[in-house]
């Protein structure tokens, strides 16, 4: 038998895997910082996941320079650092899957994952304090739980 030892990185993996799935029950789409910054095109179109779909959303006006800005990675010790963790999309209407899709800038919200009762850092905050856009904590109390016993907070910080 094989053991794994749970490391403060399976414990952030596990977060994000809560995220996904809680965004998939709630009808969230949503995206990772570097894949925005890694596929953003001159149009403003983001591929997003829900569920086992793909979905082609173009930003609004309004928040596309926010995007583009928040999204660039920060460089530390030689690798990118990217200051949330995803954006999400509510996804309130029927979607298509072979066209673009339009939603208002309302829907779209920052998002960071956090365990325990970390808290954002200096940088998070001021990049927070300069949005726009909603900015959400999403917040597993007790990761290292069961699936049955772990208690998710949404916490709605702006």
């Amino acid at each position: 038998m094989v053991q794994i030892e749970v490391t403060n990185e399976m414990r952030g993996d596990l977060g994000e895997l809560y995220f996904k799935h809680l965004c998939q029950q709630r009808g969230f789409a949503y995206l990772r910082l570097e894949d925005i910054y890694n596929t953003l095109t001159p149009k403003s179109v983001l591929e997003f996941k829900l569920r086992f779909d793909r979905i082609l959303i173009e930003l609004p006006n309004e928040i596309a320079d926010e995007v583009w800005t928040v999204c660039r990675p920060l460089n530390i010790d030689g690798s990118p650092s990217y200051v949330f963790d995803f954006l999400t999309c509510k996804i309130d209407r029927d979607y298509f899957l072979e066209n673009v899709n339009v939603f208002p800038a309302s829907n779209f919200h920052w998002i960071e994952v956090k365990s325990g009762e970390s808290e954002l850092s200096r940088h998070q905050k001021e990049v927070r304090n300069r949005c726009k856009m909603h900015f959400d904590v999403f917040r597993i109390e007790n990761v290292d739980a069961s699936p049955h016993a772990v208690i998710i907070n949404w916490e709605e910080a702006f």
